[in-house]
């Protein structure tokens, strides 16, 4: 192909095409070039993406050297970043997820079985203190660490209580998130760190010890339950066949040891402590 100047044309054998026309269909060829390659690039990662052992693509990570995660929380951005954070941990791969405890336990059920769950408290339709709870009961080998926004002490007592075997807040990063899981699975207990030591500033505060861990009496435990079944203080003392004022006594130390002042507050303060459902 020859460039003629006094034409401004260049001859080709198909014919002559405006030097322009060709520059465009020069860069039109680049350009497809470009495209293939883009797609080549997108099929490649989408093949990478197809191996990864999540709980639609793979069932079969049986490696007896790898640590089988399932993930379970109601934001998949979340979801996404732990799977991110892990993705090149080489022994931890991620075989599940999750946006509600239902799926938790219809994924068990289709026998993808994980080594541990991250579980989110707050999750609808089945949250993940029941869920926990459940799946400890079926599946006790699973180990469960918690995952949640919430570093107060009742979350924490509750989900351990369910089966919980360690407590992270959602702010972890990729070390604890790896500490936690190896902890859990050689049997032991993890709790992120930030936690634990907010935990102990809770417990050496004075004012809230005696909220925390107040010592009842078999009594003041028989009263408290009337109480939250809805009995006065006469009804109370007629059931446990005690004078009206040594009720309003129990009642007064009830209050004085969880830090409330009516009865309203010794209602929540029971359930929140899980002395009544």
């Amino acid at each position: 192909m020859i460039y003629d100047r006094d034409q401004g044309i260049y001859n080709c054998k198909k014919g002559n095409y405006d030097k322009e026309v060709f520059m465009c269909l020069e860069e039109s060829h680049l350009f497809a070039i470009k495209l293939q390659m883009l797609v080549r690039v997108f099929l490649s990662l989408d093949k990478k993406r197809q191996n990864e052992t999540t709980f639609e693509y793979s069932r079969d990570s049986k490696s007896i050297n790898m640590i089988k995660i399932m993930i379970a929380d109601d934001h998949q951005l979340l979801i996404d970043g732990i799977k991110f954070a892990l993705s090149d941990i080489e022994d931890f791969s991620v075989i599940g997820e999750a946006e509600n405890g239902y799926r938790v336990l219809e994924i068990l059920k289709s026998g993808l079985l994980p080594d541990v769950i991250l579980m989110d408290i707050n999750m609808p339709k089945l949250d993940g203190l029941e869920c926990t709870r459940q799946v400890s009961k079926e599946y006790p080998d699973i180990k469960i660490i918690a995952l949640s926004q919430y570093d107060e002490k009742r979350f924490v007592k509750r989900m351990i209580k369910n089966g919980a075997s360690g407590y992270l807040l959602k702010d972890a990063g990729k070390d604890q998130i790896e500490k936690a899981v190896r902890a859990v699975c050689s049997g032991g207990k993890y709790f992120h760190e930030s936690l634990s030591v907010r935990l102990i500033e809770q417990e050496l505060k004075e004012e809230n010890t005696s909220a925390l861990f107040p010592k009842l009496t078999s009594r003041e435990k028989e009263v408290l339950n009337l109480i939250c079944n809805g009995l006065s203080s006469q009804e109370i003392s007629e059931k446990l066949f005690i004078s009206f004022h040594t009720v309003e006594s129990h009642r007064a130390n009830l209050m004085h040891k969880t830090g409330v002042n009516k009865t309203a507050g010794l209602v929540r303060w029971a359930v929140e402590n899980d002395f009544i459902e």
